[in-house]
């Protein structure tokens, strides 16, 4: 090899490893947002991770070129190396995801062991390379610094190109686990070339590059059997949530739709880890989440409770329940929804109930660019995009709060695409009994406004939950907002007085956010630290998978152990009620089901299957008591009817049967059974 050839060569090599370390880094911040979600924590984390590897490899490196006999020999055996760890960061990941030694952690240190456990072996190999391939360079070189500026300079722009290629165009392709599987190929292929080169070692170097090869086809080949071996492997993503109907990578997260076992028509829908939005495609006008129901609320204040259309910006599309309901509930309505994420779109139109050709305007760009594009097309054009009656802030994800829009300077440009009486309203997560970001929201709130005011999607302010801030120029009529629901009875909220913020200023001081000064991840640490959702998620995944392996009694241990964490918790206990009945304990999914009825009267789902049991031990009466609220809470529910057409016949009422089962048909008109049902009781009799 000639000594250009050579140096083309050594060059080529540090550009890829400098390629795969950007890589490397990249995909870390997409492969933990599925656990810890992203923030300038999250980030914090993957960059001195990431850095710190790649020091303590170049220093490693260093010392391994000064006493290698074979350069080209021990560079490759460190390329097989950092091609088994890239591989290893896809179990570790999932190892860290999900242990509970780190769960217990603060949320800065949680962070900080997850990302060493699973991605600093990879960038410390990683580093160890240019340090060898510098070496090789300068025992060949007649210009010293020459070589070694060049070497350096071919690094850099492998890590520019590693950078964009990973975060412009493979992330969307390939996804995150199948860009870390390729990687490993890549420098399993690079690996068996340098053991080529140094004449030793080539049948290992051989072996190792076939089993890359064999672990990339399984990460890739169509075909059930590869899909099932890749995905026990972890070679192939898959959705943390049971019972997925839609699963996608975007450029900005995972997105994940559920549907409910027993109940397909709920739907949930998650953004990486948190759970953003749920819905019953039979029945869209339920808004299942307490701050949609006052959002709907302070609409019907506003304009009545009629179908009177409404001008709507929605900022953060989350799963368009609030559009896609608006629009059928006020016809003619002028709906702006603003969404950075287009898989956010399409995810919403193939499975959680957003026709495609709704009549909405929607914008996939940052809420922050929209907002000002408005205001310099409205200064340029003076009403080129009319005053809105709401302007809605649904953009915060669990701890991740694009800060970018919670600052004094965004809400003054707000205020500025408002009606006179328009309302802008914000959704935020917070503990009340630390508040720092509540407070920082009511005073900045307060610093725009002339008027502001909160209410509480709990009753209780105990704990994590969410709260939705309303700005306006006109008096605010709080106090009364649980009148205005559509449905009766579905608020259950508490209005937050002067008193509460004079509360949350008193333990936090005065705290304004603005462009220069927004540290939102800092004020939100304490409510982080004392989360414990990270341990209830952990239980459950666990009795999950107990169940799917159809161990019931370990199963219904885990989901135990997540009512330990957190006795309300609707997840835990539907799990259990399940996981009971699978194992045969119907007593003990009876008490489960009366558990759920009275903490979450509104889940049809526990009232249906507790009514399925009472009828089959005789007891009707109570059966159909539960099923008669069922219908209150959700008429369209085609399953409870036939069963009460059932009960029916049994009993002798077989014109009863009959409405039930023609009721039944008009929300399922091709259920075959119901028309076998129906055509039977409406028989001529012998």
């Amino acid at each position: 090899m000639s000594t250009s050839q050579r140096t083309c060569w050594l060059n080529a090599t540090v550009f890829l490893t400098g390629a795969g370390i950007m890589t490397v880094e990249l995909v870390a911040s997409r492969l933990i947002a599925r656990f810890l979600g992203s923030s300038l924590y999250t980030w914090t984390g993957v960059l001195g991770v990431i850095l710190a590897g790649m020091s303590l490899g170049n220093y490693i490196g260093g010392r391994m070129a000064d006493s290698a006999k074979n350069l080209p020999g021990r560079i490759a055996a460190m390329l097989f190396a950092g091609a088994a760890a890239c591989l290893a960061i896809l179990w570790l990941n999932a190892w860290a995801g999900a242990s509970p030694l780190l769960m217990g952690l603060s949320w800065p240190v949680r962070i900080l062991l997850h990302m060493a456990w699973a991605f600093l072996l990879p960038a410390t190999v990683l580093g160890t390379i240019s340090p060898m391939v510098a070496k090789l360079a300068i025992e060949r070189a007649a210009h010293v610094g020459r070589a070694i500026g060049t070497l350096y300079a071919w690094n850099a722009v492998g890590s520019i190109a590693g950078t964009f290629l990973t975060g412009f165009y493979l992330t969307a392709w390939l996804g995150s686990v199948r860009i870390v599987v390729s990687m490993a190929l890549l420098l399993a292929v690079l690996g068996l070339l340098y053991a080529l080169a140094a004449r030793r070692g080539r049948g290992a170097a051989g072996a190792g590059t076939a089993l890359a090869l064999a672990f990339f086809l399984l990460a890739v080949l169509p075909g059930a059997g590869p899909a099932r071996a890749g995905l026990a492997l972890k070679l192939r993503d898959a959705p943390a949530e049971a019972n997925a109907v839609y699963y996608a990578e975007t450029q900005y997260q995972i997105l994940t739709v559920t549907a409910e076992p027993g109940n397909p028509a709920h739907r949930a829908f998650y953004q990486d880890k948190l759970r953003h939005s749920e819905a019953d495609l039979n029945d869209l006008g339920d808004l299942k989440y307490p701050y949609m129901r006052i959002y709907d609320a302070l609409v019907n204040q506003k304009l009545g409770k009629n179908d009177r259309p409404v001008r709507l910006l929605l900022l953060g599309g989350g799963g368009y329940v609030f559009p896609n309901y608006l629009y059928r509930a006020r016809p003619g309505s002028e709906l702006v929804v603003v969404e950075i994420d287009p898989g956010v779109t399409r995810a919403a139109q193939e499975a959680f109930g957003l026709p495609a050709d709704a009549p909405l305007e929607i914008h996939h760009l940052d809420a922050r660019n929209y907002v000002a594009d408005a205001l310099r097309r409205n200064r340029e054009a003076p009403g080129s995009v009319p005053p809105f009656d709401f302007i809605v802030c649904d953009s915060v994800s669990d701890y991740s709060v694009p800060y970018q829009l919670t600052t004094r300077e965004f809400m003054a440009q707000v205020r500025e695409l408002l009606k006179p009486d328009g309302l802008y309203v914000m959704n935020l997560i917070d503990a009340y009994e630390v508040g720092a970001f509540m407070n920082a929201i009511a005073q900045t709130f307060a610093e725009v406004f002339p008027h502001r005011g909160a209410v509480s999607a709990v009753t209780e302010l105990r704990g994590r939950n969410t709260t939705v801030f309303v700005g306006a120029n006109e008096p605010l009529d709080l106090a009364s907002i649980g009148e205005w629901t559509t449905r009766p009875g579905a608020f259950v909220g508490l209005p937050l007085t002067e008193g509460h913020f004079a509360d949350l200023r008193a333990r936090n001081g005065a705290c304004v956010l603005t462009d220069d000064w927004a540290p939102v991840e800092n004020l939100l640490a304490p409510v982080v630290k004392a989360d414990r959702l990270g341990l209830l998620s952990a239980a459950l995944a666990a009795g999950i998978r107990a169940a799917e392996k159809e161990d019931y009694p370990r199963a219904i241990r885990h989901f135990r152990r997540a009512l330990d964490i957190a006795p309300a918790s609707e997840d835990a206990l539907v799990n259990l009620s399940h996981a009971q009945e699978l194992a045969g304990d119907e007593s003990g999914a009876l008490d489960t089901y009366a558990a759920i009825i009275q903490l979450h009267p509104l889940n049809v789902a526990a009232r249906n299957r507790a009514a399925m049991i009472l009828a089959r031990r005789g007891h009707v009466g109570p059966a159909l008591e539960q099923w008669s609220e069922s219908l209150k809470i959700n008429p369209a529910q085609p399953d409870v009817l036939n069963n009460l057409g059932a009960l029916a016949m049994q009993s002798g009422e077989r014109e009863r049967a009959v409405a039930y089962w023609t009721q039944a048909l008009e929300f399922a008109p091709d259920s075959p059974i119901l028309k076998q049902n129906l055509a039977a009781a409406q028989a001529p009799q012998p």
